[in-house]
This record gives C-alpha cells, structure tokens and sequence, in this order.
C-alpha cells in the first residue's frame, strides 16, 4: 500500500538511513496490484520492523514514496511491499510496474512506523478497504503469534480485486474475518459494524479516504477518537476557510526571529527557507510526525492527525498544512 508521499525533495532520510534492497520475487496479485519481496542487497538481514510499519521507496530519479509493510512474521529479515498501480500515478506505482523486477536494485528507508499496534486492547476491530490490507495483515499475524483473537472486515469491490486472498484464508483460520464485495452486497454499513463494537475496543482503519473518514467522524461523535487508529494513502478531505488562507507571521519562540508566510507557502516551507531545520515524513497532515507546540497565537487546523479535543486546545499545530486563523502564532522551536 502507497502510504502518504512527500515531495522528494523534502523526504530525505539521514545518513545511514537508506539501505539496498534486492527484489527477490515480484509477483502479480491482480492485474494491478503487485507483491515484491526485498532482501538486503548486502546478505544481511534487514532490519526487523513492527506491524503497522513502513518504508520510503527511491522510485526513479527525484522519485519518492512510501509503502507498507505486510509480512514482519511471515518473513523475517525480507521486507513484502503491497503496491497497487494508481490509474492517476505520477511517477510512483506506475514506476514500479513498469521498471521493477526479480533482480531489480531498490534504494528503501530503514522502516518507521506512524500506525503502532496496541494489541493489549480490550477488543481489536480492523476495518481494511483494497489495497489497504498491507498494514493490516502483519499486525493480526502479531496477534495470533501472541494468542490474541480479533476482528477484521475487508472490504473491496469484488472477488477478481481481492489481492493477498492467501494471506487472508490463512488469518481467517484464527481470526474473525469477513469478506465483502461491493458488487454482490453493496457498500459495507460501517456505522452498524461500529455501533456492535465494545465502547473499549481500538479500531484500525486503512483504505479509501472516504471510507476512513466515515469512521474517523464515528469515532470523534462516540468521544472515542483516541481509539480510532489510520492509516492514509491519499490525502484527506478537510474543508477550509478561504480566510484562513491568507498571510500571516510565525515567531520562532526559542529566539523571537518572525518569519513571514505568504498565501502560497506552507508554514513548514516557510521556516525551512529561513534556514531552520524541521522534521516531517508525509506532508498531508496524517502523520505527526511534524507536529510542533503552540505557545501563542490560534491555530488553524485543516490536519487529520490531532483529535478534535487537540485541536481545541489549541496546544500543538501541524506545519505541514495548517496554518493560522491570529495575526501570527508562536512555536516552540
């Protein structure tokens, strides 16, 4: 599965980050949805990863993307990509099937992982959409290592698109799957498979945007959003306020420098092109991974990682996407 992408220019892991990976089988699930299995291109194991884990792809020349990771157990020191073609790709998925092979060399990140297991839930529910699937499968062969029963319905359009059908006969064998098909029943009713749910269980989410945002708004109406757990591969519908959208001034707290961010620019860009260093991965507001403290000013929040709580509170902000509905806004940085 194509997690969330960064401009290749900003998605640059550090030193030592990047290992060489060789194909060493690719084999076709469906017509547009492909398997690779990676070993080290060196004859070491690569590096252990836990379920729900991912890796950034060097996808041709400025190319990066970021897929995830399906076989921790099944495999260990392999890595097994899920990727399915995007009929819209520009330069990821279509790359890869037209230029990777059994041989091939790939440039891959050491694995991170933004969609951890908290597998001492009372109840699991997981809830995957097609290609969505990939996280899913190594968290519940987790789970059945640790003798932990959970639920997964896995929704795709029909039986001639269901991609990893071996993975999920086997899972079936210890866990409650459900299979659903669009074509033979319709859309899956999210809603009553939520509302059977216990008020304690965790439910993780991975699939089309549509699909993951009709369960987040669940999750938030319940009060339980801290519960709900996803994992994007296209960027989220937020709306926007067309006058939050304007310019304004961020202060850098730690030294009181202003930096000045234009319609066009996002607040990351901004602070990076004043020269001051910030981490990110995804770049659509899905991942926290640059999420920064607010000391002053109010946030305006168009991210789908902080709980609307968060964001009420106005105590971080995500400089990927959001921006600023004050004059100006304070960071801690």
């Amino acid at each position: 599965m194509e997690v969330i992408e960064s401009s290749a220019t900003v998605v640059e892991a550090e030193a030592g980050d990047w290992l060489q990976a060789t194909v060493s089988e690719a084999v076709k699930l469906t017509p547009d949805t492909l398997l690779l299995r990676l070993r080290s291109a060196t004859g070491e194991p690569l590096p252990p990863h836990e379920p729900g884990a991912h890796v950034a792809l060097a996808c041709g020349e400025g190319v990066i993307r970021h897929y995830s990771l399906t076989g921790a157990r099944r495999h260990p020191g392999l890595y097994e990509l899920g990727i399915k073609r995007a009929a819209n790709s520009l330069g990821g998925s279509r790359w890869v099937f037209d230029h990777v092979a059994v041989g091939s060399q790939l440039r891959i990140s050491r694995p991170r992982n933004h969609f951890p297991l908290v597998a001492e839930a009372a109840q699991l529910v997981f809830l995957s959409g097609g290609i969505g699937a990939t996280p899913i499968i190594s968290m519940l062969y987790e789970l059945q290592a640790k003798g932990i029963r959970a639920r997964l319905v896995h929704m795709c359009r029909s039986r001639e698109d269901l991609g990893f059908e071996s993975w999920l006969s086997e899972l079936a064998n210890f866990h409650d799957v459900h299979l659903h098909f669009d074509a033979e029943a319709g859309l899956f009713d999210l809603q009553a498979e939520l509302g059977r749910a216990h008020a304690d269980a965790h439910v993780y989410c991975c699939g089309p945007t549509g699909m993951m945002d009709a369960v987040r708004q669940h999750g938030e109406a319940a009060g339980r959003a801290e519960r709900f757990h996803f994992e994007y591969f296209a960027a989220p519908q937020v709306q926007r306020d067309d006058a939050e959208d304007g310019e304004f001034t961020v202060v850098q707290g730690s030294t009181g420098r202003r930096i000045a961010v234009s319609k066009t620019k996002t607040m990351l860009a901004a602070l990076r092109d004043a020269g001051i260093a910030m981490k990110s991965e995804c770049e659509y507001g899905v991942c926290g991974w640059c999420a920064v403290g607010v000391k002053d000013g109010v946030p305006a929040h168009f991210d789908s990682y902080l709980t609307a709580a968060e964001k009420e509170g106005n105590k971080l902000v995500l400089p990927c996407v959001s921006r600023c509905a004050s004059a100006s806004i304070t960071l801690d940085i």
